[in-house]
């Protein structure tokens, strides 16, 4: 609901039990503060959503036992999602607030390291065998993350040439690989 209101290009949305996955179809080039804007709507619909069980409980709709249910998948879920690793929501957004502040190539660096630096985090969860497929799994995304990050830099600049993107601020670079999101960049000899 929110992509639509940011008019940002949906991609895929899945719905599970206990939540869902947007995929967007956006340009790197994208407003940075429409994906901060995304990323915190996610979780914030979740508790959003706890607070409606919670009333739901209070006026006996529910009884204590789906009421524990759901508080116990909903603190879990929401807690894993917004740890600092990509791709979940937290590591999009740490990378946000990064490229905010950061060139774009140094954001995401730092991204990486953030994320294998949380993953011991997952071990606080109570089912090992989930906790070791799932850090399996992220170690996995990650090392597709270090990857592809040098193409990451040629489709920005790719995108910013075929589609003539226009920021407000313009810098001048001695070096691409300090080019950032979200502004016009000048590369001076």
């Amino acid at each position: 609901m929110t992509g639509l209101f940011l008019k940002m290009k949906m991609g895929e949305i899945r719905i599970f039990a206990f939540g869902g996955v947007t995929t967007l179809n956006e340009d790197l080039n994208s407003s940075i503060y429409k994906e901060i804007i995304m990323l915190i709507a996610g979780p914030l619909t979740q508790i959003l959503f706890y607070f409606f069980i919670v009333f739901m409980y209070k006026k006996g709709y529910i009884n204590i036992n789906v009421f524990d249910k759901i508080t116990i998948i909903n603190k879990t879920l929401l807690s894993f999602n917004l740890l600092p690793i990509l791709p979940l929501d937290g590591g999009k957004l740490v990378n946000n607030i990064l490229d905010l502040i950061l060139p774009y190539q140094m954001s995401h660096i730092i991204s990486i390291i953030i994320s294998f630096l949380s993953l011991p985090l997952l071990f606080k969860l109570d089912n090992k065998l989930f906790v070791i497929l799932l850090t399996l799994f992220l170690t996995l995304k990650l090392i597709e993350e270090i990857k592809y990050h040098n193409d990451r830099l040629t489709k920005l600049i790719l995108e910013r040439n075929l589609k003539q993107y226009k920021f407000s601020k313009t810098i001048i670079l001695s070096n691409i690989k300090k080019v950032r999101r979200n502004k016009n960049y000048i590369l001076s000899s």
